[in-house]
């Protein structure tokens, strides 16, 4: 499975905690949104690092064995083993995203009469929009990732079925690349407003 390599992502940790919105202020929203914009460039950076391994894995497990049973759900082979190691990063970014929603929730309740000047409104509204279309393009990202491998899952399980054939395996190694591709391009829309909002925390820091 060959898949595009996109930019590189910034790992960088992150404390993430939910601010209540009665008693945060816009400017300790919109730097909690860019700590959660970090988490989550961070576990996108650990997955797509397990993706640009699952070639390598998939064709040694192939040359292992001619039944496939690493390939089944209870193989223990490398291609197994990325696919679990995956699951459980793409887990930990939806948790990164829950968090991230209920700071675009936070972010709405604020209007033109919580600042004191149109200069820090008009800051705030950009950094505010660029949170929304992250919320949009992760959303869409997560429903097609995890699609992806739920049916990688299933394509692998297929591989290792005794009657599993030679039509199956190339069309279901057509159709995942396929999958991969889309969120792949879902990814690369998305990184230019992710990278944004996560470089307002690093600018406050470094005044």
């Amino acid at each position: 499975m060959v898949l595009k390599k996109l930019p590189t992502l910034a790992i960088v940790g992150a404390s993430i905690g939910v601010l209540a919105a009665c008693s945060a202020t816009p400017d300790q929203v919109v730097t909690k949104s860019s700590e959660n914009a970090h988490a989550m460039m961070g576990q996108l950076e650990a997955i797509q690092k397990q993706e640009m391994a699952l070639q390598d894995a998939f064709e040694a497990d192939l040359a292992a064995d001619e039944s496939l049973a690493n390939f089944a759900e209870s193989g223990t082979g490398a291609t197994r083993e990325n696919l679990q190691t995956r699951q459980a990063e793409f887990d930990e970014l939806k948790s990164f995203f829950e968090d991230f929603q209920g700071q675009v929730e936070s972010l709405n309740e604020f209007d033109e009469t919580d600042f004191t000047a149109e200069e820090d409104f008009a800051n705030f509204d950009a950094s505010r929009q660029l949170a929304a279309s992250i919320n949009m393009q992760m959303s869409a990202y997560i429903e097609n990732y995890q699609a992806v491998l739920e049916k990688e899952d299933a394509y692998y399980t297929s591989l290792a079925a005794e009657d599993s054939d030679s039509a199956a395996f190339s069309d279901g190694l057509a159709e995942i690349n396929g999958n991969f591709e889309t969120s792949q391009t879902a990814l690369s829309e998305m990184l230019p407003d992710l990278t944004a909002l996560a470089k307002l925390s690093q600018t406050e820091n470094q005044s």
